[in-house]
């Protein structure tokens, strides 16, 4: 073999596993108010709702600190002041990563967590390992953290799960690259650090599910 084919190989190489090659998965997001709704539905819910949020993510491909992250399974749960919409309400935020996962991939995914969400998460009070099943599929999207998270979604059904007259309220916390309005079925927490529980059984559009893919920002 050629040394000009050695050196292409090298640099090929170099580009599948570089860090700007982007970090890519799943990505599952349940809020506390509507995402979807009518203006008398947004108008009730604004004040007094939405200031909690699960965030759950499934790393499919990518690095980071030159630590795979292939597989790595992360969740968050949000708390704030207001409501998550209000962009200035101080939010606080308790972060579980899967306790499957090597040591070195846990801590890289937490810091990949804080570089790409640190804004998102706000203050994170508290990071848990923890056993964590993440599944999404076209029609819906389930999350269970042990026995403190469970979040069942599936897949918006505007002519049964809201009025006629209804829009899109609020985009989702993150930058995704396609994503799926879902009607959340059952949302349960009861965990550490926020000093709460949150519980929801009433189905309504308050999520969404899809995909992200994100590169690291050049310094």
């Amino acid at each position: 073999m050629s040394d000009l084919c050695l050196v292409t190989m090298m640099l090929a190489g170099a580009a599948l596993t570089g860090p700007n090659n982007p970090v890519t998965g799943q990505y599952m997001e349940d809020r506390s108010s509507r995402v979807y709704g009518c203006p008398c539905e947004w108008s009730s819910e604004y004040v007094s709702y939405g200031r909690e949020a699960v965030l759950a993510w499934k790393i499919e491909s990518g690095e980071y600190e030159g630590e795979s992250l292939v597989g790595l399974r992360l969740a968050a749960v949000l708390a704030s002041d207001f409501t998550l919409s209000a962009a200035a309400s101080p939010r606080r935020s308790t972060v579980f990563v899967d306790a499957g996962a090597s040591a070195m991939q846990r801590d890289a995914g937490v810091a990949w967590l804080r570089s790409q969400y640190g804004d998102v998460l706000g203050r994170i009070v508290g990071v848990h390992e923890s056993p964590i099943e993440f599944n999404v599929d076209v029609g819906s999207a389930t999350l269970r953290v042990g026995d403190v998270l469970d979040v069942k979604m599936r897949r918006a059904n505007f002519a049964t799960d809201t009025l006629p007259w209804a829009s899109l309220l609020y985009d989702p916390l993150t930058k995704l690259k396609s994503y799926t309005l879902g009607t959340t079925l059952n949302t349960q927490y009861s965990g550490p650090d926020l000093q709460m529980r949150w519980t929801r059984q009433e189905a309504a559009i308050t999520g969404y599910y899809g995909t992200f893919s994100l590169k690291r920002p050049t310094p």
